[in-house]
């Protein structure tokens, strides 16, 4: 989990007490401060006493992508370390997800990373909508083609995925995970999702802000048509592609609704 200084104090406690309360609890929780955080947040940070806890910081923001490399470069030294879970700094994670992915990754050793179906809150908590993901590998290889194949706070993945995918890609904008899981399936990778709700995934005031505008848009479209050429993807996924990043180009005012469609 990476925090930064934009993350609420209420969410952040949410969060990490989510990790903390999980049935399955033979786990290390590595957080990193991805910058100076507010003084509140700092604070609850320092004073969390768990033995489970491995907390990190940088001095300056460096993004989401680096933060979690920083991390990812620790955990990878350790052959102790079999699974790695993602989680952010707002959501929800579900007392039984641990335990249940996991269990999932033992029983499927042919499937390297694992999500599930997510519950949309808003910042209120209140539920926005209910999202189902596909749950087989071939299913979700073709929604990569149009949408993610994953909440990246829900999944659990397998060490491997990181050696023969490598690092999240540091040179995209808000789409470190989706880069990172066109590498897995360009290196034959296989994916599933848990049809279960195990996350709560928090859609903020600024959600769509942040993923609209012309450089975001002009980025994706540049991020994902060479992943999409590395995976000879069909015809209809470049001109999906491209479609898509316009949209993303628009104000978020107008692209809010699209994207609640498309998701």
């Amino acid at each position: 989990m990476s925090v930064y200084v934009k993350d609420r104090l209420e969410f952040v406690r949410e969060s990490v007490q989510s990790i903390l309360d999980q049935t399955f609890r033979d786990f290390h929780y590595f957080l990193i401060c991805d910058g100076p955080e507010a003084p509140e947040v700092d604070g609850y940070l320092t004073s969390l006493k768990d033995d489970r806890i491995r907390l990190f910081r940088f001095e300056r923001n460096r993004g989401l992508a680096h933060a979690l490399n920083y991390l990812l470069e620790i955990i990878m030294k350790n052959p102790e370390y079999k699974f790695i879970a993602r989680m952010d700094a707002d959501d929800i994670s579900l007392s039984e997800r641990f335990q249940k992915q996991r269990e999932f990754l033992i029983s499927n050793p042919d499937i390297s990373c694992v999500g599930c179906w997510y519950e949309e809150i808003n910042e209120e908590g209140n539920l926005l909508n209910l999202r189902r993901l596909p749950t087989n590998h071939e299913s979700l290889r073709k929604r990569y083609f149009t949408r993610a194949p994953f909440a990246h706070p829900s999944v659990l993945f397998r060490r491997e995925l990181i050696e023969v995918a490598g690092f999240y890609p540091a040179n995209t904008i808000l789409m470190e995970d989706n880069a990172l899981w066109g590498n897995a399936l360009i290196n034959g990778l296989k994916f599933s999702n848990i049809p279960e709700y195990l996350l709560k995934f928090r859609i903020d005031k600024g959600y769509y802000q942040r993923r609209s505008g012309f450089r975001y848009g002009a980025k994706y479209i540049k991020t994902r048509i060479g992943l999409f050429h590395k995976l000879n993807a069909p015809l209809y996924a470049f001109i999906v592609l491209i479609c898509t990043g316009f949209v993303k180009m628009l104000p978020s005012v107008i692209i809010r609704p699209i994207y609640r469609l498309l998701q």
